[in-house]
């Protein structure tokens, strides 16, 4: 995680350095508005999430938010960070993602820029290997509909370097598919794509680089296998990159 602070008091200062350096964060700190547009002008594509003071000197946190999100050709949720309720309506109409009040406690957060930042998975498959990378939302509006499916247990899963194979998954699906491509060796895994509309039974083959057949399921069918895969996946709570000498 890179997160980018923007924070004039050097008190707070300190203590957001030791709070991210114990979520083992990486961060740049920044001292007023104007500093932390240069950062987010500088570093585009770099940050996960921005914690954004408002009052500050030289350019406030309102005022540096509309910049950013007018300067920024890449998205990343900024979380307004004030004592001050009244600048709630405002912040958001700068273009904050959320808004909480000082002081606000190490645990929430944490849990603030966790929900804030979710992000899409591109599989990658290879002959000889399989790897996840995480791919931020372009926008606004999809870092919103990536965090109501995270409100769900729902992740999204894009395929074969094409964002229109995009499939909506459990949240432990890739860990499943990791384990059985990693350490289990399958050459074929399958899973639910779980699309409301047109919900499918998938077929992943581990040396395709594009193929991935889908069988369409009637709602007895799909509804079966739903309790089945979300009891199954909740073994799956880790990433297996590799093969483990147990297993």
């Amino acid at each position: 995680m890179n997160i980018l602070i923007a924070e004039d008091d050097r008190m707070i200062q300190v203590i957001h350095r030791e709070v991210m350096k114990s979520f083992g964060f990486k961060f740049d700190m920044a001292s007023n508005g104007k500093q932390a547009v240069e950062y987010a002008w500088q570093n585009q594509g770099k940050y996960d999430c921005c914690l954004m003071d408002v009052n500050m000197p030289e350019m406030n946190g309102i005022e540096a938010t509309r910049v950013i999100r007018k300067i920024s050709s890449y998205y990343f949720p900024i979380l307004a960070l004030t004592s001050n309720e009244s600048h709630r309506k405002a912040c958001f109409a700068a273009g904050v993602d959320d808004f909480a009040k000082k002081p606000c406690s190490r645990s929430e957060l944490f849990d603030r820029i966790k929900k804030l930042s979710v992000k899409a998975y591109k599989l990658i498959t290879k002959s000889s290997s399989f790897g996840v990378k995480e791919v931020m939302p372009v926008d606004k509006q999809q870092a919103e509909e990536l965090r109501e499916l995270a409100r769900k247990n729902l992740c999204k899963m894009v395929l074969f370097e094409n964002p229109n194979r995009a499939l909506i998954v459990h949240k432990n699906t890739i860990n499943k598919i990791s384990h059985d491509f990693n350490v289990k060796g399958q050459l074929l895994t399958t899973f639910l794509n779980r699309d409301e509309d047109k919900p499918t039974l998938c077929h992943l083959f581990k040396e395709s680089s594009n193929l991935l057949p889908q069988t369409l399921l009637t709602e007895n069918e799909y509804s079966n296998m739903l309790a089945n895969e979300d009891q199954e996946l909740d073994r799956y709570t880790e990433l297996s990159l590799k093969a483990t000498d147990e297993e």
